[in-house]
């Protein structure tokens, strides 16, 4: 036999794990915090996101080749703070010598390869540690869901 989480406490559930998971967008230098909002139900507590990049974010995003750059002027960042450094997109996918700002001609497999971004959970670790926080809580509401208590 299944029982639902009262909503009421599902509510309280996903504002505490929206309030975690805004920490945690802050505390990474995101200006996205206000984009997270809660999602509760009857037995459902979650987080949604108008924000794609933050779903992105928190589920990660294999590595690829970025044939979209082929002839194509490209932006590249610096952390020196002397960018954005100017580079055309040649011959993406290919193995070859590829210039980079500050460090000069470095060879690589494939030219034009994005990494990948390892997935950062941020979203799922908040909602983890709000259940944790309300687990006293949670115990006495399905206890009281069972006496027939609660609806």
């Amino acid at each position: 036999m299944r029982i639902k989480l009262p909503e009421d406490t599902c509510r309280r559930i996903a504002t505490t794990a929206t309030q975690n998971a805004r920490t945690a967008v802050t505390r990474r230098g995101w200006k996205s915090a206000n984009q997270l909002n809660e999602m509760s139900g009857p037995g459902l507590v979650g987080i949604r996101t108008s924000a794609r990049y933050l779903l992105f974010q928190e589920r990660g995003i294999k590595p690829f080749i970025m044939f979209w750059v082929k002839g194509r002027k490209v932006p590249l960042g610096c952390t020196q703070g002397d960018g954005p450094h100017i580079r055309v997109g040649v011959a993406p996918g290919t193995p070859g010598y590829v210039e980079i700002p500050h460090k000069g001609r470095v060879w690589r497999n494939q030219r034009w390869r994005h990494p990948g971004i390892a997935p950062q959970h941020f979203m799922q670790d908040a909602i983890a540690q709000a259940i944790k926080a309300e687990q006293p809580t949670i115990k006495r509401d399905i206890m009281a869901a069972l006496r027939g208590e609660l609806r």
